[in-house]
């Protein structure tokens, strides 16, 4: 008896899974909070050199923002821009000696020295930043950009261990453990006295989370039937987006950034409420050779969603198992089958360098909103709630106009949008603009994961899906430092962004069309599959002349060790 046929059953879709998608939906909502984080922890805000005690002007009958304005027109060098406005050094101020106190020493002054007493901040907007207090400013600038793709690196670490345990103790016990792991790491950041420990504990945190999103994703896929799972998919999607709303305005609140950080940490407490009603996967219970523990979960999915499980289903399923055992063992495949025919390996190339555009270009945007020129708080909020549109609008072009057309679009899009950002001034126009771009940029992110699970054979489509996100993890951590150059040139960062959305989008004209059409099975499949209508734009049927749901191809069991952050198939049991 297959998988499929036990869910259809007892309901691919019922009370259940819907109860269970949307208690998952509430859990992922709190790892946005640490993923988007740093764009608040460590903000840029204005800081000038500090002056030695001894050198303090006497302030005694001035305002206190007088005083501030003050002491740094006599200790600060500055120039006048175009608007007419001083902009002080950051990282300089005059040399003086104790009794140049009180004296102008700003004009036609060049005797400077580099903040050898520490630097003051301004606290209009932010009351503290991990930049105030651990001194990541002039030289130490650029490290908290390298903190952020430490944090990557956690990701691909995470995906490296958390698919072999999941296979190996199940997905619940490895969700229990990523929970109680990623409290425990985001709780102590919050209290660490340095830089090099906050950077440990992001790691830390990070590889965790990413165990979290996995599980998630996984169960998800297993519970629901195979017609909903794009569905389920796009939901727990919309929750990202959703807690990166909810992230906008905690840092609005919390303008100090330990409490900001203890604030988006303590939510994960309440996620240990859903372990209650977090299943064990019945799939990969059946796997396991566990038929009794799997026939009553069946069970108890069949009674919530008002169905019986099928008769004597113990007795079938350890059957089916007999027969699997006296079949001939299928030799293994690794990560060369996706390369070692010609269109197979032209078609996961090009979804190399999709995955790795689309990962660089969303985090650069999400990561860069306060180069807006506009408000901070409100720019991340519009930029994580344009995320729920651009999700439901790809879902709804992925089904109306197919795959490759509208993938291509999202991509040429967003590049277009980024370059044109470069010329239009800081401000609420250049904001819009950029948006559009995350807009688009969103919906190749959430597309990209449903077209490559339809591009590779099943033979080898876990395998493949997690070489590719392997390669977004990539570009995750050399995200930053893109950004980081743009002190060199400021459109640079724009221009690469730009630049690789749309060479994507014209590669991406080079894979197939998938909506309509059987999924491939083998790897023979896999090479012949797309072959002569690679710039084919209309959708096509199946050879009976109907529309398939790509997601209803079967697909044998492959261990979570060879997966990322994506969903299963379905599998035989």
């Amino acid at each position: 008896m297959q998988y499929e046929d036990i869910l259809n059953h007892i309901g691919p879709f019922g009370k259940y899974q819907k109860l269970l998608v949307f208690a998952l939906f509430l859990v992922i909502i709190p790892p946005p909070f640490h993923f988007i984080g740093q764009v608040f922890l460590a903000a840029n805000t204005d800081h000038w050199c500090a002056v030695p005690a001894s050198q303090m002007i006497n302030c005694s009958q001035l305002q206190l923002a007088e005083c501030q304005e003050e002491q740094k027109s006599y200790s600060i060098p500055y120039e006048i821009d175009d608007d007419g406005n001083k902009v002080y050094s950051s990282c300089e101020r005059y040399v003086m000696n104790d009794e140049d106190v009180g004296r102008n020493m700003s004009f036609n002054s060049t005797d400077v020295i580099s903040c050898d007493a520490g630097w003051k901040f301004d606290h209009s907007r932010y009351k503290s930043t991990i930049n105030e207090d651990f001194s990541l400013v002039c030289d130490r600038q650029d490290l908290p950009a390298y903190a952020q793709s430490v944090w990557f690196a956690g990701l691909m670490v995470g995906s490296f261990v958390w698919g072999s345990v999941g296979d190996w103790i199940g997905r619940r016990k490895t969700f229990i453990l990523t929970v109680i792991l990623v409290t425990i790491s985001s709780t102590v950041t919050s209290f660490v006295p340095n830089f090099t420990a906050y950077t440990a504990m992001r790691f830390f945190t990070a590889a965790c989370a990413y165990g979290i999103y996995l599980m998630i994703y996984v169960l998800a896929s297993e519970i629901v039937g195979p017609k909903n799972r794009v569905g389920a998919t796009t939901v727990l999607f919309l929750a990202f987006a959703v807690g990166y709303m909810i992230l906008s305005l905690l840092a609005f609140l919390l303008k100090e950034w330990r409490h900001l950080q203890l604030a988006i940490s303590l939510p994960f407490v309440l996620t240990f409420l859903v372990i209650i009603v977090f299943p064990e996967s019945p799939r990969w219970l059946i796997t396991k050779g566990r038929y009794k523990e799997a026939t009553k979960i069946i069970e108890k999915i069949a009674k919530v969603n008002g169905t019986e499980a099928p008769e004597d289903l113990l007795d079938k399923l350890s059957e089916d198992s007999k027969e699997d055992k006296k079949q001939p063992s299928r030799i293994p495949v690794t990560q060369l089958d996706l390369i070692r025919t010609p269109n197979l390996r032209k078609k996961t190339l090009i979804l190399w360098v999709d995955w790795f555009v689309v990962n660089m270009v969303y985090y650069g945007l999400s990561l860069s909103t306060s180069a807006l020129g506009v408000d901070d708080y409100l720019a991340a909020f519009v930029s994580g709630a344009i995320e729920i549109p651009s999700n439901l609008f790809c879902w709804y072009v992925m089904n109306r106009f197919g795959r490759r057309i509208t993938l291509v679009a999202f991509y040429i899009f967003g590049g277009v949008f980024c370059l044109i950002t470069i010329f239009i001034p800081l401000g609420a126009a250049r904001a819009a603009v950029a948006l559009l771009g995350k807009f688009a940029i969103s919906a190749a992110f959430s597309h990209i994961y449903i077209y490559s699970l339809e591009i590779y054979p099943t033979i080898i489509r876990s395998i493949g899906i997690g070489t590719s996100s392997m390669v977004a993890r990539v570009s995750g951590i050399l995200c930053p430092i893109i950004l980081i150059l743009g002190k060199y040139w400021k459109p640079l960062p724009l221009c690469v962004f730009g630049g690789s959305a749309i060479i994507a989008g014209v590669l991406s004209l080079m894979l197939p069309e998938t909506m309509g059409y059987s999924l491939p099975d083998t790897i023979q499949d896999g090479e012949n599959f797309g072959k002569g209508r690679s710039f084919q734009l209309c959708v096509k049927g199946n050879d009976d002349g109907e529309n398939e749901s790509p997601t209803q191809a079967p697909i044998d069991y492959l261990p979570l060790s060879t997966m990322d952050q994506t969903p299963k198939q379905p599998v035989d049991v």
